[in-house]
């Protein structure tokens, strides 16, 4: 059996529709979690606060969105009574969304914290140390309401973009969070909304480093869980292909909108064309059952599995039930290996 960490990012799509709480939040978790509850197993949810942020903004003016607050934090309280993991993800663009029509519009200037202010406030939401903060203490504020100890510990960039951590590193640090799991190895992207290159991370699952989350630093302040990748050769790449064409195709999803362009690109890792091997994420979703066990197989003990909630579909959550009943996998949460690992003093 083997030891992974389960983290699931819980979040709208950010494309031209970006879909709804109930089918791309609400009942995907939902169902996860009824299989883990089976297995006796944990996840941690990286939960998108800034959307929560947004939506208490303008619930005064919309009913709708209310109700969409309201369900989301009802679960929230949920999943923290089961013994799940909350931590913090941040999408910062939700500064800039706007609600009309009954949909939400998006602008992606400000798709990375880096695009925030440096002006060290920290009763401004505009800069990056107002929105780390801000956030923290509205996630610790819900999250209080199930466990008067809660506190938040670990931090997720939306979208990969944690680069140049230097610019975010100060806020994070006066929060005292200390750990961030947002770089995958060898994933990449030139496009102009705050590029990264991961293909230098450090090779381990977990690190210690400073302020550059490419130079592994043993006295580091903080601590690098990685998105585990596994470098897949080109003829499994061209059976994957023929598998997902011919035998698995059109699972669907409970999502109900629409992925963002760049970053469905940059999820899939290197170009298709390219001759040769290539690092894919480690997840079950949109996988098949043999390519699932096929990446689990090559995976490291205690890797980091990431999970959309959205982008997942019944097919996904039957191949995960799968694999805990033949006693293959067992998942931990992130705050289980942190307490193994003794990042903080104080858990």
């Amino acid at each position: 059996m083997k030891n992974l960490v389960l983290t699931v990012d819980y979040e709208l799509f950010f494309g031209s529709d970006p879909g709804t709480v109930e089918n791309c939040m609400i009942r995907p978790t939902r169902r996860i979690a009824e299989v883990l509850r089976e297995y006796g197993c944990k996840m941690t949810i990286f939960w998108d606060i800034m959307h929560f942020y947004r939506l208490k903004e303008l619930e005064s003016e919309v009913k709708d969105l209310r109700f969409d607050r309201e369900i989301i934090e009802k679960q929230i309280r949920w999943l923290i009574r089961e013994g799940h993991d909350v931590q913090l993800q941040i999408y910062p663009h939700w500064l800039d969304a706007i609600y009309k029509n009954n949909r939400w519009y998006f602008s992606y200037n400000r798709f990375s914290l880096a695009r925030l202010w440096d002006n060290p406030d920290a009763d401004d939401v505009q800069t990056v140390m107002g929105c780390i903060t801000k956030a923290k203490n509205l996630m610790e504020e819900i999250c209080r309401k199930e466990d008067p100890t809660y506190r938040v510990r670990a931090f997720r960039a939306g979208g990969y973009r944690v680069e140049p951590f230097e610019r975010i590193a100060e806020a994070l640090y006066a929060n005292n969070i200390l750990v961030d799991s947002s770089a995958a190895y060898g994933m990449k992207s030139r496009t102009p909304i705050s590029p990264f290159d991961f293909t230098r991370l450090p090779r381990y699952l977990h690190y210690r480093f400073d302020n550059n989350l490419l130079i592994h630093n043993p006295e580091g302040r903080f601590w690098e869980f990685t998105k585990e990748t596994i470098k897949v050769p080109f003829y499994m790449r061209f059976f994957f292909y023929f598998l997902r064409s011919f035998f698995y195709k059109g699972k669907g999803r409970f999502g109900d909108g629409k992925r963002l362009g760049f970053t469905k690109k940059e999820q899939s890792g290197h170009l298709w064309s390219k001759i040769g091997s290539r690092y894919v994420r480690l997840t079950p979703e949109e996988m098949d059952p043999i390519r699932w066990r096929y990446l689990y197989s090559n995976a490291r003990e205690n890797a980091v599995v990431v999970l959309h909630a959205k982008n997942m579909s019944p097919f996904t959550v039957q191949m995960l039930h799968q694999s805990l009943e033949k006693g293959e996998l067992r998942f931990v949460s992130l705050i289980d290996r942190m307490k193994e690992l003794k990042v903080y003093e104080d858990i």
